[in-house]
């Protein structure tokens, strides 16, 4: 077994959580041999093949590899000790109240007697052993989950029963409207403070219902507030006595799918050969790829027909040999990493740069015929401007310089999102580091995961140059231009992590407001030349401004080439740099000056 890496708290959490949901399907099918039968009890889950034989691998606490088959390890480590200690270790390893029908099906298989006697066992034990805590719900759960203060103090009762104090009144704010003696109270504590520890929200109960008088009657009753929180539909008792919402859960299980993609320790198995993927296998998987009329990936593949995972020894080889296989079939289309598809099912407007996108010539001429839209050479353009001219985000679909590929390629990525970009649910491949996406096929599929475990399907031409498909996550973000977001390498082909950064492009960032500003100036740009409307997008800024800016700006009025705005800065007297500056300014006195006539010799003729 390989060494496992040290997991953050929230990792701990997220996988323990994963582990109860794997505990108990393995405990309803009493023990797997094919791990494709578990899975598959999991598919509602997400948890997929590869993480359930992760997860069991890198946990021996609760689960055990026994006689070519994995069972609870509960059921090995409870041999021979009392029937109420056995209980209690199920139930531990279980991680949360138990249902009775599950506890008494794992007893069985542990100790001598029908299901009848074995049930009456439990509930025996139940009722009498102050160890456990008998749920409405007929579930079995264990008093040290609970919080079971009586008339103690309350320092000396969270000291008991280990809670933390500042927890306690942080709590205890957020659930200052609860009505205590409501029969709903539980409901309304939960809906008020979830997710928080459920021996806290108990502790502020105690507070609440018991007189401090030491001759008073206990109201609080620690074991009925435990069932009942935890019985509250719509929440779940997490692996951390945290009460949280059910909805939040589906965070937890993308963490643990990917603390299973870390782990992926080597199951120690005989060793065998790669696999023969056989024709009959191919023909039976290019059927399924065409019939499920969406992507089918390789490793999925490998997984329900051969049960092979990344965790297999032979895993590399046997990728290699079914993508090999599938690669040649004309039913079907790879879409890049792992992925396949029925040939030529993907949209039909990935195949094109939209119309927007395209550069328009204008033919503007000056009072003496001298056209105004000029591009000068390098030679023309300062040194700065030549080197801003190759920053990505001066550069853009159908006006771009390929960069070579990095011999060492970043993790993550950090790009920034322009508004027409936003507007059509795009994305250009020339802020991507060349060689970053791999360059095969020409069209792909990517899929982006974001920090909620949302997934999102997008498409990448490298013909074109484009990303496609983002519309939908673009309008979630009010930054029109600037907002900034990165991409980041999983263990998984052609899947990346997404999360919006807080900070937005110090640069290119446009406000709402100038958003408007330029939207105004755009209404009447037809009639005016790009010489025109680069002079009213340089009045607004006294202090002058970066190329960068003033490119971005001017793109929200039109489509303006790099080289363009550089040309016009470079050759017009009316714009100028002070020495040693990046910023470009404006001077209204000399816009008679009209065109540096020693800038014509740099005139790229069109």
């Amino acid at each position: 077994m390989a060494k496992t890496p040290t997991l953050k708290p929230e990792e701990l959490i997220a996988r323990a959580y994963a582990d109860r949901l794997i505990l108990e399907k393995l405990t309803e099918m009493e023990s797997a041999m094919k791990l494709s039968e578990l899975a598959d009890k999991l598919s509602g889950t997400g948890i997929g093949l590869a993480a359930v034989r992760s997860l069991l691998a890198s946990n021996p606490d609760r689960f055990a590899y026994h006689e070519r088959r994995w069972i609870p390890a509960a059921r090995l480590i409870g041999e021979g000790r009392p029937t109420a200690e056995i209980v209690r270790l199920i139930v531990d390893r279980f991680g949360a109240p138990m249902p009775m029908d599950l506890l008494v099906a794992e007893l069985q298989r542990m100790v001598r007697g029908d299901e009848e006697t074995i049930r009456s066992w439990v509930e025996r034990i139940a009722e009498r052993d102050r160890t456990f805590i008998r749920l409405s719900s007929d579930a079995i759960g264990i008093a040290t989950w609970a919080f079971l203060a009586e008339g103690e103090t309350m320092e000396r009762a969270l000291s008991m029963f280990f809670v933390d104090g500042d927890e306690v009144e942080s709590v205890s704010k957020k659930l200052k409207d609860v009505d205590w003696s409501a029969d709903d109270a539980p409901a309304q504590a939960l809906a008020a403070a979830a997710p928080a520890s459920l021996k806290a929200i108990c502790a502020v109960a105690w507070s609440k219902l018991n007189n401090p008088d030491p001759r008073s009657e206990l109201i609080y009753d620690g074991r009925e507030w435990f069932d009942r929180l935890v019985s509250t539909p719509g929440f779940v008792y997490g692996p951390n006595g945290m009460m949280i919402p059910e909805a939040d859960t589906k965070k937890w299980l993308t963490t643990a799918i990917k603390v299973a993609d870390k782990l992926a320790p080597s199951v120690d198995v005989e060793d065998v050969a790669p696999i023969e993927v056989k024709v009959q296998d191919v023909v039976k998987m290019v059927q399924k790829i065409v019939a499920s009329g969406e992507t089918i990936t390789s490793t999925r593949l490998l997984e329900e027909h051969y049960e092979i995972t990344p965790s297999n020894k032979t895993y590399p080889d046997d990728m290699a040999n079914i993508m090999e296989a599938l690669k040649g079939q004309p039913e079907i289309q790879w879409v890049g990493g792992d992925r396949f598809r029925a040939k030529g099912s993907y949209p039909d407007y990935i195949e094109s740069v939209p119309e927007p996108f395209h550069y328009v010539l204008m033919d503007f001429r000056d009072e003496e015929g001298e056209p105004l839209e000029v591009e000068l050479t390098d030679d023309g353009l300062s040194s700065s401007l030549r080197k801003l001219l190759l920053h990505p985000l001066a550069m853009d679909v159908l006006d771009e310089d390929i960069a070579p590929a990095l011999k060492s390629q970043p993790e993550q990525v950090r790009l920034v999102l322009k508004s027409i970009h936003r507007e059509l649910g795009t994305f250009p491949m020339c802020q991507v580091p060349t060689g970053w996406f791999d360059n095969q096929p020409t069209i792909q599929e990517l899929v982006f995961i974001d920090p909620n475990g949302r997934e999102l399907q997008v498409w990448a031409n490298h013909e074109a140059r484009l990303m496609y498909n983002l519309i939908d996550w673009w309008y979630e973000q009010n930054v029109e231009n600037g907002a900034v977001f990165t991409l980041t390498k999983t263990g998984k082909p052609n899947v990346f992590e997404f999360a919006w950064d807080d900070q937005t492009d110090p640069v290119v960032f446009i406000s709402n407001q100038r958003m408007e500003e330029l939207r105004a100036l755009q209404e009447g740009a037809e009639e005016l030349s790009t010489l025109q409307l680069l002079i009213a997008v340089m009045s607004h800024w006294p202090k002058g401004a970066d190329f960068l800016t003033v490119h971005a700006e001017i793109n929200v009025v039109r489509r303006t080439s790099r080289r363009l705005v550089a040309s016009l800065l470079s050759s017009f007297q009316c714009f100028y740099q002070r020495s040693g500056s990046p910023v470009w300014h404006y001077d209204a006195k000399k816009v008679d000056l009209g065109f540096d006539k020693t800038k014509k010799k740099f005139i790229i003729k069109r």
